[in-house]
């Protein structure tokens, strides 16, 4: 049963999405872009049931219900919360929004079966005396089938090929989930089928679309999966091919590492007098340049202190932040100590943006105090969050950069709550992280100093609680490359609440 300061913030809960639906005039609830339910013409309420939050909505045709956990986002005029069905293991997205902001998908659905159907020809005209069978641009939630791609099967006797096809009029997430997409569809097919043999899957992008895939689709397991990557415009008759053997070497830069500890030497009196006894409670970490510190609450920045001989402090919450004067020297220390109230586990205030915002930073703080906690191997000496490298164009932040006793580099990428593309995602930072390593720029670079580093490969580490691992996660294992190391860490693997609950257990472990 849920606690009484729990119970109390499900309560807050309830009546903020309640203020925030009746302040809408048309009201409708989507999830996960889908719309369910235009809560002006239907009925709906918001109960407190065994201890938790249950939303309903029902009219004469159909009603859904589902359990409210906690606040996802505001943004606007829109309120998104997480949820899960009845018995459902997966957390989704509900959003409160109201009717006009659904226009722009609405309009998608027209497009994307024209697009299923210019598909198809290019399929027939490239693959003749093929059948093309199991096709649809539907979403399917239950299996994580989404609704950005055509998706079906191309079928040529006893054997078929998974086939995946991505619109140029798709948002560019679409293009960076559709191998991970794309390797679900292929193992369910095989899961489903035993009269056909499925030897891989065939990704159709629109033109420049597919670089990131192709450097992902290198380092994939070729005897579990065979990929073929196609480029092709609605103009175009026959698509182009990629041939992913050309990638998987990804030249990256990397932002140089200028020790923080003389920043931090020269402001330490500074810091003492604007926190006082609160120094010892907060982390104050030097950016990559070494030219401002960020004075965090648990991975949220409350304060920050810029340049070196007349520095500018500025604190408050981020879009909200305002100039620190010695006038105000009162008003600081009493945020400070409001950021250090609320932020917390035991939070007295759970439903603010002190206690909200920034929850992956927040994992983030706890994992940088002591990696060791994770895997004994990793050492505690170099460790760096938030990297910046730089590939082409694209800019990405690795969530965690360090290395073992031995000297092996890991790489850690995090995430608070479930996402299909996370192995993805931590392939993407351990390509760049291993072009680094094999050409010795990251000690060049100001990283490790004085460190050993092994000839071996980086180790990855997918880092997520143990219950906010999606459920492909496992699956998508499988069809990487098997010399990539990959430790997928469960935080506190006992836990089955919300992070909250993690982090009070991890914090009264640390005294």
């Amino acid at each position: 049963m849920p606690t009484t300061g729990e119970t109390e913030s499900l309560h807050q809960l309830r009546d903020e999405i309640e203020l925030f639906i009746n302040s809408l005039s048309h009201p409708l609830v989507v999830e996960d872009e889908v719309e369910l339910f235009d809560l002006s013409a239907s009925q709906w309420r918001l109960s407190m049931e065994f201890g938790k939050l249950i939303f309903t909505a029902w009219n004469p045709a159909r009603s859904v219900s589902r359990r409210i956990e906690e606040v996802a986002y505001r943004d606007g005029k829109r309120l998104g919360v997480f949820a899960r069905k009845a018995g459902g293991r997966e957390t989704i997205t509900l959003e409160f929004r109201p009717a006009d902001r659904t226009a722009g998908q609405a309009d998608k659905a027209p497009g994307r079966a024209a697009f299923q159907k210019r598909l198809l020809a290019m399929l027939a005209r490239q693959y003749a005396g093929w059948s093309f069978e199991r096709v649809s641009h539907r979403s399917d939630r239950e299996h994580s089938f989404s609704a950005w791609y055509t998706r079906g099967v191309a079928r040529q006797g006893r054997t078929a090929w998974a086939f995946l096809g991505v619109s140029a009029n798709e948002s560019p997430a679409a293009s960076d989930a559709a191998l991970a997409f794309g390797l679900i569809w292929l193992d369910w097919l095989r899961s489903h089928s035993e009269r056909l043999t499925y030897p891989g899957l065939k990704l159709i992008f629109p033109p420049r679309a597919a670089e990131t895939c192709a450097h992902r689709v290198a380092y994939l397991n070729h005897r579990a999966v065979q990929v073929e990557i196609l480029e092709w415009s609605a103009k175009d008759d026959r698509p182009g091919v990629i041939d992913w053997r050309d990638y998987g070497n990804v030249e990256t830069r990397l932002a140089p590492r200028r020790a923080g500890a003389d920043l931090l030497e020269r402001h330490s009196g500074l810091l003492s007098r604007l926190l006082g006894e609160h120094l010892a409670k907060v982390d104050v970490v030097a950016d990559a340049a070494a030219a401002a510190l960020s004075i965090r609450v648990l991975g949220l920045e409350v304060a920050r202190l810029e340049g070196l001989l007349a520095p500018r402090i500025t604190f408050g919450l981020p879009g909200n932040a305002r100039r620190f004067e010695e006038g105000n020297l009162g008003e600081f220390r009493q945020f400070v100590e409001t950021a250090l109230r609320v932020r917390c586990a035991a939070s007295p205030e759970p439903v603010g943006d002190l206690y909200r915002l920034q929850s992956e930073r927040w994992l983030e703080s706890m994992v940088v105090r002591d990696v060791t906690k994770l895997d004994p191997a990793l050492s505690p000496d170099c460790v760096y969050p938030q990297v910046p490298a730089f590939a082409g164009m694209d800019r990405g932040v690795i969530d965690i950069l360090l290395a073992t006793r031995t000297g092996r580099l890991a790489v850690l990428e995090l995430k608070v709550h479930e996402d299909i593309n996370l192995p993805l995602q931590g392939l993407d930072y351990w390509l760049r992280v291993k072009w680094l390593h094999e050409r010795g720029q990251l000690q060049q670079f100001g990283y490790f100093p004085g460190v050993e580093l092994a000839d071996s490969p980086p180790l990855l580490y997918l880092v997520c609680p143990a219950f906010r691992f999606h459920s492909t996660t496992g699956r998508m294992l499988r069809y990487l490359e098997p010399t990539i190391r990959i430790l997928q860490v469960g935080i506190n693997d006992g836990w089955r609440e919300r992070i909250k609950i993690l982090f009070r257990r991890e914090f009264e472990a640390q005294g």
